[in-house]
């Protein structure tokens, strides 16, 4: 079966995202990633950049993210 694409461009990462609506799987243009079940972890809060670089990098999967409200923060989100 065909997926059903949707693509959405990602300014912190400067790159593309495309999102496979039937399976749920959400791939990066850098080769990263994202199963249905990481997206609904994250209860649609974005990314933060570091832990998408982590993923990208070392790979494993997203258990829990936590948003950051502090004033100041320079962390970075998809």
């Amino acid at each position: 079966m065909k997926g059903k694409w949707t693509y959405i461009h990602s300014e912190l990462l400067n790159q593309t995202v495309a999102l496979d609506e039937i399976s749920g799987w959400l791939f990066c243009k850098d080769g990263t990633r994202y199963s249905p079940a990481e997206l609904a972890r994250t209860a649609g809060a974005e990314i933060p950049l570091a832990v998408h670089l982590a993923k990208k990098v070392f790979g494993g999967t997203l258990i829990a993210t936590q948003k950051n409200n502090e004033p100041g923060d320079s962390h970075g989100s998809v």
